[in-house]
This record gives C-alpha cells, sequence and structure tokens, in this order.
C-alpha cells in the first residue's frame, strides 16, 4: 500500500471482476486483465488500483535515463473529479516507486485544457494513437459491404475464385506466419520491429484466453497476409499485420481484413478499430498510404486525448528540456 493514500496497489493480476468493471465503463483492451497478463509474462512490474469512480492499471517502465509509470489508455475514470483522484493516487504511487513521472492516455469524459489545467504537460509523442478509424458493426452486413469501396467489395466476394482463402487460428504456432509478413513489412518500411519472441509470448497468452485470434490468408495454398486481432466484448481491434508484396495483386490483405470485419460482426461485436490513421487533409503524412486503405473500408474518425505527463519528481522538467533538445537533433 502507497505510504501517500489509501488506495492499495496490488501486483497481482485482478480476476474477471476487473474486466467487467473495466468494459462496462467503456474501458480499452489495453486497460484489460489479458494485456496485463502479457506484461506480466514480459516481466515488467504492474499495479492496479481501483477507487470511486476509476480505475486503472500502470506498468513500471525503468531506462537507463529515467523510471516512469505507464497507464496504456487510461486511467479509466466516469468523470472529472474521479479521474483527479486516479492521479493523485498514480502520483503518490510513481513516488513510492522513485519514478520521475507518470505517462497516461486519459480515458475519461476530461478536455485537453482540463489535464493542462492539472498539470499534465503534453507528451512529446504519442505512445499509442490518438486518431483512430473505426466501423459500426451494428448496421446490416449488407450496408457494411456497400460502405466499402467497390474493389474490397468484389474481391472479397471474388476471393475463391480468384484462390485467396482466409483461416482464423487459434494456434499459437501460426504466429509463424505473422512473424514472415512482420519482417517484409518492416524491412519494406525501414521500421524496427520488436523481437519475435515479443510476438510469440503475445499469442501465447492472448490466444488461450479467446482475447486475440490469428488470421492467414492463402493464395492457392500459400501463405501471404496475416493479422492479429485483439478482442473486447465490444470492440474488435486490429493489432498487427501484413502481407507479402509479391502477391500484391492477389489483394490478400483486403479480403482479409473484410473478413475480420464481418466474423466480428458475426461474434456479436460493435466495433471494428483499424487502430491509427493520419489526420484527414495531411496527404504527406507518414501514415497517409496505410489511411486510404484503411478508409477503403468504411467507418469514422475517433479522436482520443493523447498521451500525456504528469510529472512526480522535480528533475522531471530538466529531463524533459533534456530529452527535447536531444530529439530535435534527432529529426
Amino acid at each position: 500500500m502507497s505510504r501517500h493514500s489509501s488506495v492499495s496497489w496490488r501486483n497481482e493480476v485482478p480476476g474477471q471482476s476487473w474486466d467487467d468493471e473495466l468494459f462496462a465503463r467503456g474501458g480499452h483492451f489495453l486497460q484489460s486483465t489479458h494485456w496485463a497478463t502479457f506484461n506480466k509474462w514480459l516481466g515488467r512490474k504492474l499495479f492496479f488500483g481501483r477507487g470511486p469512480g476509476w480505475q486503472c492499471f500502470a506498468i513500471l517502465e525503468r531506462t537507463n535515463k529515467v523510471t516512469r509509470l505507464f497507464c496504456p489508455y487510461g486511467p479509466v475514470a466516469d468523470s472529472l473529479e474521479s479521474y483527479q483522484l486516479a492521479t493523485t493516487q498514480l502520483r503518490a504511487l510513481a513516488k513510492d516507486e522513485g519514478a520521475m513521472f507518470v505517462r497516461v492516455e486519459p480515458w475519461a469524459p476530461v478536455t485537453k485544457a482540463d489535464l493542462e489545467r492539472l498539470m499534465h504537460t503534453p507528451a512529446l509523442r504519442d505512445i499509442h494513437p490518438s486518431l483512430v478509424f473505426q466501423q459500426d458493426l451494428t448496421k446490416p452486413r449488407e450496408q457494411i459491404l456497400r460502405e466499402m469501396s467497390k474493389n474490397n467489395r468484389q474481391r472479397y466476394r471474388n476471393a475463391a475464385k480468384n484462390g485467396v482463402r482466409v483461416d482464423a487460428s487459434h494456434d499459437p504456432s501460426d504466429v509463424e506466419h505473422l512473424l514472415m509478413v512482420v519482417h517484409e513489412v518492416a524491412a519494406h518500411n525501414h521500421i524496427v520491429q520488436p523481437p519475435d519472441d515479443y510476438f510469440r509470448t503475445m499469442v501465447s497468452v492472448l490466444l488461450p484466453r479467446d482475447a486475440a485470434t490469428l488470421y492467414i490468408a492463402r493464395h492457392h495454398g500459400e501463405p501471404v497476409s496475416a493479422a492479429l486481432v485483439f478482442d473486447g466484448p465490444t470492440t474488435r481491434h486490429v493489432a498487427h499485420s501484413g502481407s507479402l508484396h509479391s502477391h500484391r495483386n492477389a489483394h490478400p490483405g483486403a479480403i482479409m481484413r473484410a473478413t475480420m470485419m464481418l466474423d466480428a460482426q458475426e461474434r456479436g461485436l460493435k466495433t471494428f478499430d483499424s487502430l491509427g490513421v493520419a489526420p484527414p487533409g495531411e496527404p504527406d503524412h507518414p501514415w497517409a498510404g496505410v489511411t486510404t486503405f484503411k478508409l477503403s473500408f468504411g467507418g469514422d474518425y475517433r479522436y482520443y486525448l493523447g498521451t500525456w505527463e504528469l510529472p512526480a519528481s522535480p528533475l522531471y522538467y530538466a529531463y524533459r528540456s533534456v530529452y527535447r533538445a536531444y530529439s530535435a537533433t534527432r529529426r
């Protein structure tokens, strides 16, 4: 228990009641016991706290430069007042753990002006997307299909005729298909992906919990596209995906995405979340290409508050100044 507060922060992953309460509040999958269990398997130190109108799962992150608490898409709170209670407890916990600051992605009915008044500082970059694209799955199936581009609709309907088959899997060994396409995407886009064991741990934890599904698209029997989705009680989130460039003319990624969306509807989910997209009207944004692809399946933008930092030590401001200067030299 923190010596600064009455909240008992626990390190053990809680039971089902945590998720029941979280999803009843409309909380995000990254605050669930599923994501927490994955992080526990990665060897990270976790904290779980609840109070009047709020709950929060936080990860203690240590680097050779700084220690911080991170709340992915949290804390989750019912009101501004309960959010203030949550952040007060988080700052006390950060001080107890020797953390310089708390990094939050508020999931509460608060505004950016509220956060600034509460001494939050916008992070230099968002950790998770603050702008996503979502499709409403409560619409009739045919309406969802009509809202896709004509090409995507035809690709989905003609998939079998063109030799493309999409399978859903809960076998962790099928992660090797995902790794194959993730490697190619990383090489093609010159980005650094997490190590393979990160993905292997993720599927070994989430698939048996029915909190994730692996999709594999095959072209004439050859695996050419794969995706991992996270499933909560109302929302399916596309987490990782990719396709082999050599089979791009078969459009396996488009067929797979349409399949994942319609499967989610059959599962009874209400929202299909394509995750991060470029802001409207920014054709030069690094995500512009993938955004065009995501928008071709219909849906609407959803804006989040983004990533913010709350100091727990006077050293935070000096650290931020140095980090800002370092980041500027890396551009």
